[in-house]
């Protein structure tokens, strides 16, 4: 019933959990909404990685006042 099976893709996404979907679809031959739709049937989701955004410096700081 499936196209993808879940063991492969299971397998795939421990061995690249930083490929984009369109670079999963391309790898296991399938279009990048089936590959959306077997992720979500093994409740695998992405999350962001919020450490990244919060090492940035803000900008408001790095701006000198004149007086």
């Amino acid at each position: 019933p499936y196209k993808i099976p879940d063991d492969v893709l299971l397998n795939y996404v421990k061995e690249h959990p930083d490929d984009y979907q369109y670079e999963r679809a391309r790898r296991l031959n399938c279009s990048k909404t089936g590959i959306h739709h077997a992720l979500k049937r093994l409740g695998i989701s992405q999350k962001k990685d919020i450490r990244a955004s919060k090492s940035l410096p803000n900008k408001k700081s790095t701006v000198s006042e004149q007086t």
